[in-house]
């Protein structure tokens, strides 16, 4: 059961992987640090110590965080994903407890939405007036344009 579990998980949570990241490696080192500081925040890791790594992995940079699994004491190594920019981190990471637990999904951070869609989709969308604040939040709650319509000039 645990299986399906983290299967139903990494599905919530792949898109917000794939537009972040580009190789797999990128895919992966961004999933381990994500579930790593979710785990401090759900008090079942600490984060302990935090260097520079002497010899950076690929797709990591050179920063090198220690966390400490609280029921067994393990100590694990992870270095900070090269595809996530610091000014993104704390949104990215929202985002993804949003999307990990099971429950009933809540809408995804307006400025992390933007960031994702604004240019590309959002300022050429015919709904993008605050009259349809309802149909900018279904797109929200989805965490991807699904209500897109280019706009006619």
């Amino acid at each position: 059961m645990a299986h399906r579990a983290t299967h139903d998980m990494v599905s919530r949570v792949r898109p917000l992987l794939d537009r972040l990241a580009t190789t797999t490696i990128e895919k992966a080192r961004l999933l381990q640090y994500l579930a790593a500081m979710a785990g401090v925040d759900w008090e079942v890791n600490d984060l302990i110590d935090e260097r520079e790594s002497p010899a950076p992995v690929e797709g990591a940079t050179a920063r090198l965080l220690v966390f400490r699994d609280r029921d067994t004491g393990a100590q694990h190594e992870l270095p900070y994903p090269a595809c996530l920019t610091p000014e993104l981190d704390l949104l990215v990471r929202e985002e993804y407890k949003r999307l990990a637990v099971d429950r009933p999904l809540t809408t995804m951070d307006p400025a992390l939405f933007a960031h994702f869609y604004g240019i590309d989709f959002c300022v050429r969308c015919r709904w993008r007036a605050v009259a349809h604040a309802q149909i900018q939040r279904e797109c929200h709650f989805a965490g991807y344009p699904i209500n897109f319509e280019h706009q006619e000039r």
